[in-house]
């Protein structure tokens, strides 16, 4: 896979547009536009669903993550960070964390469910596809930056990276394994599985408004587990990666928001 040769997608009367905020903004599209038609979708089968609550939400919900997203990263690299705050709002060369955007985006959701009376489990079943589809083309902002590549490897579909670019101890190996790639293929096809759940989900006895984002948290914990186990540039909590036990803790909540809903519905 080659280099991207200038980070720089437009210049306009001297501010620069990044190939990566142009990734970011077209995931950020994907998402919106999925997540609106499968609403529209439901809306014929299930009542008070309908595409333009999605709407409204969605500047907010999108602020709010990339808030969240940026402070993560922040926060895992406050050491830097402490004794240079004015770069902690320089996103221009990368640092977005997606598990502080989900973090931050679900809390938004929930409060805006809230306070419009709409069905939060619902509704983050049908963001999910979006969250997914989003990941799979905003990934692709790493390719654009050098970043969250894995360890060296000479197979065909390497990534070539600039010396200057290259992990410590690295410096003599010119490709790497793309696992941005690796992801957004991941990403992509979850986007297809969640959104043919969201359809069946009304349809299905078994199933329950939750299931969709349940799968969507236990499967992207265990991939992005996986695959941070070949990332060369890991944030750490303690001795462990930072993702590690953010997905330790995706596929736990997964798991209680599936079983948890049955146990609700049991009791009543």
């Amino acid at each position: 896979m080659p280099l991207l040769e200038d980070p720089i997608a437009i210049s306009l009367g001297g501010f620069d547009v990044r190939w990566y905020a142009l990734f970011i903004l077209g995931g950020i599209i994907g998402a919106i536009s999925l997540s609106f038609l499968l609403a529209e979708i439901r809306s014929r089968e299930t009542p008070g669903i309908t595409g333009d609550f999605l709407l409204d939400i969605a500047p907010p919900v999108v602020i709010v993550g990339l808030v969240g997203a940026r402070l993560y990263y922040v926060l895992l690299k406050w050491e830097y960070f402490s004794e240079n705050l004015g770069e902690a709002i320089n996103v221009r060369g990368g640092g977005m964390t997606i598990h502080g955007g989900l973090i931050a985006g679900i809390l938004m959701i929930w409060f805006l469910c809230r306070r419009a009376r709409q069905p939060f489990f619902a509704w983050i079943d049908l963001i999910a596809p979006g969250a997914a589809l989003g990941q799979a083309v905003g990934r692709w902002g790493n390719w654009a930056n050098q970043e969250a590549f894995g360890t060296p490897t000479d197979l065909p579909w390497a990534v070539t990276i600039d010396p200057n670019r290259r992990p410590t101890g690295y410096e003599q190996n010119a490709t790497y394994h793309p696992t941005f790639l690796y992801e957004s293929v991941f990403n992509l096809a979850n986007a297809v599985l969640l959104s043919w759940l969201v359809v069946r989900v009304p349809r299905t006895r078994w199933m329950r408004d939750g299931d969709v984002a349940g799968t969507y948290l236990i499967l992207y914990g265990i991939v992005r587990f996986l695959i941070e186990r070949i990332r060369t540039d890991s944030l750490y909590i303690g001795p462990l990666p930072a993702a590690y036990w953010l997905s330790f803790g995706m596929i736990g909540a997964g798991l209680l928001l599936m079983v948890g809903r049955r146990m609700g519905e049991s009791r009543t």
